[in-house]
């Protein structure tokens, strides 16, 4: 057999690399892969599970019924397994639990299951599991729900002193629960707060959160996102006086931030110092900011992102022209960026170039449906200039722009002949907003993108730079980073309809032919299949946009 030709060593080497639905699969093979990938696949384990909302939105609610052992499926079946006290030894192999929402594409329209996320609630359920668990290393938890002082307690008191990761804080009044009490295995927070939502009486969330961040000292990555108003024909008007921003007095000992993310967080120059001053801005490794703007946040960074490893800065289409030269001037004032994404801004090649250990960089710019505000795009100029001083490059993303019914040849020439280390590539077109009458020449459909990828590898090869095997080409259109305030203009429909993912990669045999996958399709078929559920409606939207990547936009289409 092959197996017996492999030790056993090997084959626990290949099973760390497997998924979690291989691992499944391997475990049913024989007793010997079972006893190799079983402690694998219990090592890190979702404790969520997800529905599909019925049409009305209504869920059922029979919690004692899914207590029945022969109803037990999925997740319920997981939790029953772990509580169960003949499975001691399941339990040891648990490292990570991850309770939180599941962020994939498979799951668009799921709903986490209320019921089972009651169950994890009730008789300090979650809470005991983790006392049972002596290897546990990292819990990370999503659902501010499920927090209780006596799951806190277990955490804090656990031998193992398991890291705890709080995602998603939204609730004022989980928050003030949590800042009751110092918090060391808190290495990870996350909050969103609207600090103008003031229908309960005067709104204290961001005073909360702050007693909160200060109570974590061992604090490693805080994310805060602050909802301003978008959109909306009636403003709100607040009937107490807002805080939008934390109010330092100086006297605050900061945690040892290695990740920061900003969105929509605005402070005033006093509040600025005292950030300044407190935060360890040489530990810092990455930072976010936006999409919402955070107002004069780019200048005041300068001078302290010396030793910053990774930078990501999204703004929504066509809201950050008054932030851009700060941007560039941050960007001007270090060189030390080994990872930089910037979606909805583009920046000159020459200040991105003084990066010279860039390994990822995503450069984006939104396609605009106004004529007056073209889609900025590298030039072939350009790209061999980012090549010449950026060699590091393992993955790319840009945008393409066709014009006068042209394919950029020379775009695509610099794209193959450069960047040898290039390990991923994705260029994004655009659809012509401006002119949905008139769709844009060539086409972006099944065919060109097969020629598309086919020319890319060869020419590639040409140049004599190697490919590798796991090479990944991403040609894909439709929008990325764009909101609309109210009503949704009519290009929505028509931009929805034709975006469209393709990837690309060398092919698997002889012929010499690339293999080309259409992702939304093979959505389709998933959901054909039943291997995931979404709405009814979803899914024909979804059906029209794969039947209409197969020849792409015509002049009929512009309806939507």
């Amino acid at each position: 057999m092959m197996r017996d030709a492999v030790s056993l060593d090997v084959w626990h080497l290949i099973f760390e690399q497997c998924t979690t639905q291989d691992l499944s699969h391997l475990c049913l093979v024989d007793k010997i892969f079972n006893s190799i990938a079983t402690p694998v696949l219990y090592r890190s384990i979702t404790l969520v599970a997800y529905k599909i909302p019925s049409r009305s939105g209504r869920s059922s609610r029979s919690t004692e019924a899914k207590t029945e052992p022969e109803l037990l499926t999925g997740h319920w079946r997981l939790l029953s397994r772990l509580e169960d006290a003949k499975h001691h030894t399941l339990r040891t192999w648990i490292q990570e639990i991850d309770i939180s929402s599941f962020n994939n594409s498979s799951f668009s329209s799921a709903r986490a299951d209320e019921d089972f996320l009651e169950r994890l609630q009730s008789n300090d359920c979650l809470a005991t599991l983790i006392a049972r668990l002596p290897n546990l290393r990292r819990i990370t938890i999503g659902f501010p729900s499920i927090q209780s002082t006596t799951l806190i307690r277990t955490i804090c008191e656990h031998k193992r002193k398991p890291e705890l990761l709080l995602l998603n804080q939204d609730s004022q009044e989980k928050i003030a629960s949590l800042a009751e009490q110092t918090l060391p295995p808190v290495t990870t927070l996350s909050a969103s707060v609207n600090p103008a939502n003031d229908r309960s009486g005067p709104n204290r969330q961001i005073p909360t959160l702050q007693r909160l961040f200060f109570k974590c000292p061992h604090l490693r990555s805080f994310s805060l996102t602050v909802m301003r108003q978008y959109g909306g024909c009636v403003p709100m008007m607040s009937r107490y006086p807002v805080i939008w921003s934390f109010q330092l007095t100086g006297e605050e000992t900061f945690p040892p931030l290695e990740h920061l993310s900003f969105d929509g967080y605005l402070m005033d120059d006093q509040q600025w110092r005292y950030w300044r001053d407190g935060l360890q801005w040489d530990r810092l490794v990455s930072l976010a900011i936006g999409p919402q703007s955070c107002a004069g946040l780019f200048r005041r960074l300068v001078g302290f992102t010396r030793s910053q490893k990774i930078l990501e800065v999204p703004v929504w289409q066509g809201e950050g022209d008054d932030e851009r030269e700060e941007l560039v001037e941050l960007l001007s004032s270090f060189d030390s960026l080994e990872t930089l994404v910037l979606k909805g801004y583009m920046c000159p090649v020459e200040v991105i170039s003084r990066h010279s250990n860039l390994s990822t960089l995503c450069l984006h710019e939104e396609e605009s449906a106004c004529k007056a505000r073209p889609r900025q795009v590298l030039t072939a100029e350009e790209l061999n200039q980012l090549d010449v001083n950026c060699p590091k490059l393992k993955s790319l993303q840009v945008g393409v722009k066709r014009e006068n019914n042209q394919w950029p040849d020379d775009v695509f020439d610099k794209l193959a002949t450069c960047f040898h280390n290039l390990r991923r590539l994705s260029m994004h077109f655009e659809l012509g907003l401006p002119d949905i009458h008139n769709p844009i020449k060539p086409l972006i459909n099944y065919a060109s993108v097969r020629s598309i990828g086919q020319n890319y590898f060869d020419r590639r090869k040409q140049a004599g730079i190697e490919v590798f095997e796991s090479f990944t080409l991403t040609v894909w259109t439709g929008k990325y980073f764009r909101r609309f305030p109210q009503w949704p203009p009519q290009y929505a429909g028509f931009e929805k309809k034709f975006s469209a993912t393709y990837e690309i990669s060398l092919p698997s045999d002889s012929s010499g032919e690339v293999q080309v996958r259409h992702l939304e399709n093979e959505r389709l078929d998933l959901i054909k299949s039943k291997k995931i559920k979404i709405h009814s409606y979803e899914r024909s939207q979804l059906a029209k946009q794969v039947a209409a990547a197969v020849e792409g936009p015509k002049v009929e289409d512009f309806s939507g």
